[in-house]
């Protein structure tokens, strides 16, 4: 672990991201009391605290939900950005297109939901001299990249912070180029964790399934080369079941393979069998719709444990979680 990243700060991080879930699910008033009275070593005390809303992904009633804060005291800002609400949430959020400049389409909508809270926030609490750190678990992480890339975008005039670092927690890729970052970005994985790798382990086990890889090109034909172009962002800090935190520039290819083997079980299940042929092409659709869902939450259902925003905390804390911690996310 380089001697730039401090563990300390990427556990007060974590916690963040982990109480936007928090937030969300017990109230945004537990919240506000945890961050005004602070928690060793978990969390300092904030002085200034906002909740950040945006209707809830996919719905279509326009309904309002917390979906992160952002805080303030005399030195810093912190910006944390909930994840994803339920499994379909995952299922969607593979097959959304990317959008001119080759970003999760889905991933851009989300930030731009509260970008305008975000942004007034900053230009009241912030006059260059403070620094900024951006955080989220899943999806709140994809978005916190999302974040960072505007914050150091030249348009952006009023955030010249001396420091602007991201971290985030088991999150998605979020662009099918390289995204380049100018500022450092700390993208933690646990070790058993690999639904940051879904794109292209569910594009490697498809490609497996020859009928059900032939229907889902007729369903939505750039579907596996987009989930096999999207690309994380700089290196990945695999946290090890020891509690220990390596850094490395290549994902943890080995065991990530080897969970990709043992999901083949899945495969006979799967596949769009010669009883279909009969079937329209609506049909086969909804088919390729069912059988790819099924897949995704399979292999969430793996990892899932893992994959907990707590989960996180606990790792980065050796073992010992918040007492708040909620038992959901």
């Amino acid at each position: 672990m380089k001697n730039s990243l401090s563990r300390d700060r990427a556990l007060t991080m974590a916690t963040l991201s982990q109480l936007t879930y928090v937030a969300h699910n017990q109230g945004t008033e537990v919240v506000r009391h945890i961050l005004k009275s602070g928690c060793p070593p978990f969390v300092q005390q904030y002085q200034k605290i906002e909740f950040l809303h945006s209707p809830r992904l996919f719905s279509s009633t326009g309904e309002l939900a917390c979906c992160g804060f952002v805080l303030s005291t005399p030195n810093e800002v912190a910006i944390a950005i909930r994840g994803t609400e339920n499994l379909d949430d995952y299922f969607f959020n593979l097959l959304v297109q990317p959008n001119s400049e080759f970003i999760h389409s889905g991933f851009h909508n989300y930030v731009g939901n509260f970008w305008e809270q975000l942004q007034d926030f900053l230009l009241r609490e912030d006059n260059g001299r403070k620094d900024i750190f951006v955080t989220g678990h899943s999806l709140g992480g994809a978005a916190a990249t999302l974040i960072a890339k505007r914050l150091q975008e030249p348009g952006f005039k009023p955030i010249d912070p001396h420091v602007l670092e991201t971290y985030t927690f088991g999150a998605p890729p979020v662009s099918t180029v390289e995204l380049i970052l100018d500022t450092p970005l700390y993208r933690f994985r646990n070790a058993g964790d690999f639904i940051p790798h879904l794109p292209k382990i569910v594009s490697v086990l498809i490609n497996k399934i020859p009928r059900l890889r032939g229907a889902i090109a007729n369903w939505k034909p750039n579907l596996l080369q987009e989930l096999s172009d999207y690309c994380h962002v700089g290196s990945e800090y695999l946290i090890d079941k020891d509690y220990q935190i390596r850094q490395s520039d290549q994902p943890d290819i080995g065991n990530v393979w080897q969970w990709v083997h043992f999901s083949k079980a899945l495969l006979p299940q799967l596949g769009v069998g010669t009883r279909n042929q009969a079937l329209g092409a609506e049909e086969i659709n909804n088919l390729c719709k069912d059988r790819l869902r099924h897949l995704i939450q399979t292999l969430i259902q793996t990892s899932l444990q893992e994959h907990r925003a707590t989960k996180y905390v606990e790792k980065l804390n050796f073992g010992k979680h918040p007492p708040w911690s909620n038992p959901i996310k």
